[in-house]
């Protein structure tokens, strides 16, 4: 058995790995920028690119963004292996575009330099200058421009707004002139005029000096475990999920749901269970008797009455009722009665809240009992047509041994499959009865992480998810193998 489970086990990772580069890249391939929409837009204070950049990398490296985002990368010869160090993300997004149109990425580099010597230059010059606020409104165009036809003409215009101030300060002296009858140039009027004079020279470069060449020319950057991928997936094995949008560490924003949702659900599944499996083995031995006939027809009203019309039937029943409001006086869940880690233990919130979990139990049990009991009596009626149960009988075997020796045990397989979907319905919960009644659990969390575009949380809760989904067929396998010795070593053999 233990060579089962690891041969089982090893066999689900490059599952959970399929699984975690699809959850990785929810996140890369999303609209937005994550750095933003966790810090807001405090990175965009300034037009100063270098100074965007400082402050953007500050919050990258705290969200684990200061790094290549795979082990490797395929691109072409045209683009550095250093480009992913460049932030923000809308600057390279830029620079990539404009790499893509020149195939020179030190050209490129140069203009981006001079682009931000530029924006330097003109919000250092004085506010009493005229043109000063008219220069600072062109600066947006100039720093946002991605093609070579949008940064000509912002340009040009920043040069027509330059050359309107008051030539003095740029006039250089002439020979033998005395320094009282022209006026020295100012050092702001000159770093613009020098800044100005490499932004144009910049610009021409990029149209001087293209490289298409190197566009088509393929090139592989290796960058080792440095990356963000493998960060994000060692931060999942060690419980380091990251930060939400509300700058909240992801597990302990998943925890309280998480343990919320998974008790309501095991303790509605053990029920389930518990009632389900007698129920469905008992109907099997009354086949078309009264029990079986009216069980039928209850598992299946049970089976196909939606969830919102049996939880508000429910709602109805114990509010609108004298006994149902004296035995729940309260049934719904306010902002205030999540759990809170650290602030309170479990067993005190469970013990608080614990008549508050009635219905959604009941709930949940009644629809796990309409399909497992249904599963469970066609496994046994299946069971009972079988050579072995005609020997038993043959022999002597009483009816109740018949049924519980020996067609339990292989009636087993249905209700083992319905098993291998529990773990992943426990982890996401019940939406629609948790927002019957405002459980705070994963359903709601899982809802409220899509509203918001949480992906940090959206991706984690995909990942665990999917964890579960892989352990719950491991544990169905390994009952299979228990149910049933011959699938072990038909599956060891084959």
């Amino acid at each position: 058995m233990l060579k089962y489970l690891l041969r089982r086990t090893i066999l689900a990772i490059p599952t959970l790995l399929v699984i975690s580069f699809l959850a990785f890249g929810l996140g890369k391939c999303a609209p937005g920028d994550p750095v933003v929409n966790v810090f807001g837009e405090e990175v965009y204070n300034t037009l100063d690119p270098a100074q965007q950049a400082e402050k953007y990398r500050s919050h990258a490296v705290r969200l684990g963004l200061d790094a290549p985002t795979f082990y490797f990368s395929f691109t072409t010869a045209a683009y550095p292996d250093t480009l992913w160090r460049i932030f923000p993300l809308d600057r390279r997004t830029r620079l990539e575009k404009l790499i893509g149109q020149t195939g020179n990425w030190p050209a490129v580099k140069n203009c981006d330099a001079a682009i931000s010597a530029t924006v330097r230059a003109v919000e250092s010059l004085p506010s009493s200058v005229p043109q000063s606020a008219r220069l600072l409104g062109e600066l947006t165009f100039l720093v946002r421009a991605e093609n070579l036809v949008l940064l000509d003409s912002a340009v040009k215009r920043v040069n027509a707004l330059a050359a309107q101030i008051p030539e003095a300060p740029f006039m250089p002296l002439k020979p033998n002139e005395v320094l009282s009858e022209h006026l020295e140039p100012e050092p702001v009027f000159a770093n613009l005029a020098t800044a100005l004079l490499q932004l144009d020279t910049a610009v021409s470069a990029l149209h001087n000096q293209q490289l298409p060449g190197k566009l088509r020319r393929p090139a592989v950057y290796w960058y080792g475990f440095e990356n963000q991928y493998h960060h994000w997936l060692k931060g999942f094995l060690t419980g380091d999920l990251g930060l939400t949008r509300r700058r909240v560490e992801v597990w302990i924003d998943l925890q309280s749901s998480l343990i919320s949702t998974l008790t309501i659900n095991f303790l509605a599944i053990l029920l389930a269970y518990l009632i389900a499996v007698p129920f469905g083995v008992e109907m099997a031995r009354r086949k078309d008797r009264w029990l079986d006939i009216w069980g039928k027809r209850t598992l299946f009203f049970l089976f196909s009455m939606p969830v919102f019309w049996l939880g508000g039937l429910l709602i109805m029943v114990f509010t609108n009722t004298e006994w149902g409001h004296a035995i729940l006086p309260n049934i719904y869940f306010d902002i205030q009665d999540a759990w809170q880690p650290g602030k309170t233990s479990f067993s005190d919130w469970w013990s608080a809240n614990a008549s508050k979990c009635v219905l959604p139990i009941i709930i949940l049990t009644l629809q796990a009992v309409a399909i497992l009991a249904l599963q469970m009596r066609s496994g046994v009626l299946g069971t009972m047509r079988e050579d072995y149960i005609r020997t038993a009988r043959a022999k002597g075997v009483g009816e109740e041994e018949v049924y519980w020796s020996h067609a339990f045990r292989n009636a087993l397989f249905p209700i083992i499959t319905v098993f291998a979907s529990v773990l992943p319905a426990v982890f996401t919960g019940s939406l629609v009865v948790e927002a019957l009644f405002g459980f705070p659990g994963m359903g709601n969390k899982t809802f409220e992480a899509y509203l918001g575009k949480d992906l940090p949380l959206l991706s984690a809760i995909m990942m665990v998810a999917a964890t579960l989904t892989i352990l719950g067929s491991l544990l169905a396998d390994l009952l299979y193998a228990w149910a049933d010795p011959r699938v072990r070593f038909s599956k060891e053999n084959g």
